[in-house]
């Protein structure tokens, strides 16, 4: 893993993409090399065992963090601007596939 890596992600695309795969991409492809990274670091800095799962596990709290946080940051807006934010966060990350969002409680992530 290399920083060329994490720079060049901002590049990665698809086609023609008038759904939002191309940004989700970017983002799990980000969350992914974090997870690595985390999991790294406690292996080789504080001489931990760190099993596969664990990684897996903690690539699938980033991603419901990411989802939680920015849906609760829609609560600090206004009207038009937090629908329409909102209706973007459910389109980035595909209602009914990552996560169902409810208005009031805010969205369930599934990433079994």
């Amino acid at each position: 893993m290399t920083t060329d890596l994490i720079r060049g992600i901002t590049a990665l695309s698809f086609k023609d993409d008038l759904t939002k795969d191309s940004e989700r991409l970017r983002i799990l492809v980000s969350m992914t090399i974090w997870a690595i990274w985390k999991s790294r670091n406690k292996n080789t800095m504080q001489d931990q065992v760190v099993m596969p799962n664990e990684t897996r596990e903690t690539l699938k709290e980033l991603i419901r963090d990411i989802i939680r946080k920015s849906w609760n940051s829609t609560q600090l807006m206004e009207g038009r601007e937090r629908r329409t934010r909102q209706c973007a966060i459910k389109a980035l990350w595909a209602e009914g596939r990552f996560a169902d969002f409810d208005p009031k409680t805010g969205p369930t992530v599934d990433l079994t």
